[in-house]
């Protein structure tokens, strides 16, 4: 599916729904941003709709230094945590549609931000040319508390 299917309410569902939550994140990360790497944060209310989408473009293909993942999830999700219901986090890239190395550790650290700041990630996307899928749900306690 795409943003072409989106129900003319979708922006009064929870995107709890993976399928909408996906098309979302299709109709918010814009091509270009895909094409040179972006990170996108969904902030949702406390019925988990989406009311602001956040992104970051042109991220560089070897992505930040080791332990400055997390500096974007601390500065958004730490900043509003105590007005957001939750989460999704989009992670733009050229083409695929498995996780490379940087998609893994973006989505590792919005994992591990979203658990010290105690705001629920709702899910974890990659949005590429190719296609938007959802990554895999770890449990949060699962990773260590420095990514």
């Amino acid at each position: 599916m795409t943003f072409e299917d989106l129900p003319a309410d979708w922006p009064t569902r929870p995107l709890t729904d993976t399928t909408l939550a996906a098309d979302v994140v299709d109709l918010v990360v814009r091509d270009g941003d895909r094409a040179t790497g972006c990170l996108s944060i969904l902030l949702c209310d406390a019925d988990l709709r989406m009311v602001q989408p956040i992104s970051i473009g042109d991220l560089d293909e070897a992505g930040p230094a080791p332990g400055e993942y997390r500096r974007p999830f601390d500065l958004i999700v730490g900043g509003v945590g105590d007005r957001l219901g939750g989460v999704v986090v989009a992670i733009g890239r050229p083409e695929g549609t498995v996780p490379d190395d940087e998609a893994r550790a973006w989505h590792e650290a919005a994992i591990a931000a979203c658990r010290d700041h105690d705001v629920p990630l709702i899910g974890t996307y990659l949005a590429t040319a190719d296609a938007v899928v959802e990554m895999p749900r770890w449990d949060q306690q699962e990773l260590p508390a420095a990514v």
